[in-house]
């Protein structure tokens, strides 16, 4: 899609208006999505190096402590793109008349995953066995 922007911009001279705004809903939504699926796998960067220098209690009160921050961020986004839906209800977007509370909802739905996944990782820290996981690095 960028590369058909730039071509019809800066070849054609026939700038496409819809495409910018495609691109940059397309992004929130991927990477609101995309975060829980990276953190539900262990792929996001951590400071494991340094964490095993520390004995296993501290490890383990930090890992969990993560875990709640997580879900605090998770249900915060959650919160706060609530409240901005509500005063976004009525506009459209510009260039392709989307109802801007849909592109917020994407938001919504990816925090929301997130918070799913932070419950499902703080579980395994009182004795849940994860039936499915899905951890990148084995642990």
């Amino acid at each position: 899609m960028g590369g058909l922007q730039v071509f019809n911009r800066f070849v054609l001279g026939l700038p496409l208006s819809w495409s910018e705004e495609f691109q940059k809903f397309g992004h929130i939504w991927m990477v609101m999505l995309a975060i829980p699926v990276a953190y539900r796998r262990g792929a996001h960067l951590g400071m494991d190096t340094l964490l095993r220098k520390f004995p296993g209690q501290f490890q383990r009160a930090i890992g969990l402590l993560t875990e709640v921050l997580w879900l605090a961020l998770a249900l915060a986004i959650i919160r706060y793109t609530f409240a901005i839906m509500v005063v976004a209800r009525n506009q459209d977007s510009p260039g392709l008349g989307l109802p801007m509370h849909w592109v917020y909802f994407g938001m919504v739905l990816g925090s929301a995953y997130l918070a799913f996944v932070a419950v499902r990782r703080l579980a395994t820290y009182f004795g849940w066995q994860d039936p499915l996981p899905d951890d990148l690095n084995g642990h």
